[in-house]
């Protein structure tokens, strides 16, 4: 446990994310907040959380895009296991 440790936190929670269930941001030591109203630490709060984010080409997120790249190597996968079998039993009923 610490002693003497005060540290300024936010806590961003979000409930439409598919990624991200909460972020925890913890404030630099020397930093005065006084002047800073909460509103513009959840803007850079939630900047730095998208410029973290995975991103496509056209800057948006897009999930299925790594669902069909794994589809499409598996697919390939299982069609060269196909053509590894049958040749395989071509050519041992060929020698036979």
């Amino acid at each position: 446990m610490l002693r003497g440790a005060k540290k300024n936190m936010i806590v961003i929670r979000t409930r439409d994310s598919r990624m991200f269930e909460e972020a925890y941001f913890v404030m630099r030591r020397n930093t005065d907040i006084s002047d800073t109203d909460e509103t513009d630490m959840i803007l850079e709060a939630n900047r730095i959380l998208e410029s973290a984010s995975p991103r496509s080409a056209s800057g948006a997120y897009d999930g299925r895009k790594g669902n069909a790249k794994r589809f499409l190597r598996a697919l390939l996968w299982f069609i060269s296991g196909l053509a590894c079998g049958g040749g395989f039993t071509g050519l041992c009923w060929f020698l036979s």
